[in-house]
């Protein structure tokens, strides 16, 4: 069955129809003609693949891996990376209409975007004890891929990867011999971050700085994975933060909050990991910092802001935390986002606050995911 994509969906889905339903198809772009495989049919919707494309795309190239469609790693390269980073910007344009119901789009600023090629300082590299085979997961399978090179990783991850029994499999060894292995796959699983100098291997602290802006962070806790395309983001969180109080919510290791040091601004910081907070009073030693839930600090805790910064995990903001931010009315409201999903749920809740621009930060290039930031203001 042929058919003609529309657009792109959230996944880096091509989007089509058939009799009415919905078919969200792989490895596809907005105008190809592809014949389609049915992988699974539900109610309302299909998955497919598309087995043969009929009709090119003129943005489509070949993927810069080897393993690519096997390793269930990047599952986007077949488009440069400016034209990733702008239909990505159009998946986020469709999901602020469709989901979040918003009639008139805000301003969108270009898409901030960088190399395909060893751009990654995070992953989490699979390894078998016994054949000591290591690499990541094949795709939609638990079975190991064993990989020597992984052109997305920065060259100290990658000289890791292609040592074979060298210390990244003596990491993994420790793990089994700490009942750490995945009950699932059973592969130890090392989780890695490459800083300046060094690789953290789980909690050991490495050093890595960005615009300027020296951090400690570990491969155990969640620091933005491309250094590249992070300085971008900085420069569009510090333009948009006015007045002297900044909140920064969700605030992980201070990574925003150290954007502030020796501004003479007072920031609180609110996190409720404590092995990030614990990272934060380092990175952003002058921040106030809790270590709470966001929704029940901030329920005890209101208290006068000019702007706010939120920065929720991939599953959105919880039930009544954006009511409880517009209630502190602060002039500014900068809300950070890995699942533009979830932002469009969330972004129309902020009572007497609308959308004035957001910004697309393709910090996965290669891959279907894709971060924004929306700046709103009083309405």
């Amino acid at each position: 069955m042929a058919l003609i994509i529309e657009k792109l969906a959230s996944g880096a889905l091509g989007v089509s129809h058939i009799n009415g339903k919905t078919v969200f198809v792989e490895n596809a772009l907005p105008g190809e003609k592809v014949e389609i495989k049915i992988n699974d049919e539900k109610k309302g919707y299909i998955m497919a693949s598309s087995s043969e494309i009929l009709e090119r795309a003129e943005n489509r190239i070949e993927p810069i891996c080897p393993y690519y469609g096997v390793c269930g790693g990047c599952d986007f390269q077949f488009v440069s990376e400016k034209d990733s980073a702008y239909l990505k910007q159009d998946i986020v344009k469709d999901n602020l209409m469709r989901i979040g119901h918003i009639e008139y789009l805000p301003e969108f600023e270009s898409p901030a975007y960088g190399e395909m090629e060893g751009y990654r300082s995070r992953c989490r590299v699979h390894v078998d004890l016994k054949t000591k085979k290591q690499g990541f997961l094949k795709k939609g399978t638990n079975e190991l891929f064993d990989i020597d090179f992984c052109p997305a990783l920065e060259k100290k991850l990658n000289g890791l990867i292609s040592e074979k029994g060298g210390r990244l499999f003596k990491e993994a060894r420790s793990r089994m011999f700490e009942n750490r292995v995945n009950r699932n796959t059973g592969y130890a699983e090392v989780a890695l971050f490459s800083g300046d100098k060094e690789v953290s291997f789980g909690n050991n602290l490495v050093d890595i700085e960005v615009s300027g802006i020296p951090y400690k962070v570990s491969a155990n806790v969640f620091f933005q994975s491309n250094p590249r395309v992070l300085p971008k983001l900085f420069d569009f969180v510090k333009e948009h933060t006015i007045g002297d109080n900044v909140m920064d919510l969700y605030s992980g290791v201070g990574t925003f909050s150290a954007l502030f040091e020796g501004s003479g601004k007072t920031v609180y910081a609110v996190e409720r990991q404590k092995e990030c907070l614990a990272l934060a009073r380092i990175n952003a030693p002058s921040a106030i910092s809790f270590s709470d839930d966001v929704a029940i600090w901030g329920r005890k805790s209101g208290r006068h802001v000019d702007t706010v910064i939120v920065d929720p995990p991939r599953v959105g903001l919880d039930k009544g935390v954006p009511e409880m931010i517009s209630s502190w009315k602060p002039e500014r409201i900068i809300y950070v986002s890995c699942n533009s999903v979830t932002a469009a749920r969330d972004l129309p809740l902020f009572t007497g606050y609308r959308i004035d621009r957001v910004k697309v930060f393709d910090f996965y290039p290669g891959s279907s995911h894709e971060e924004i930031a929306a700046v709103l203001v009083r309405a």
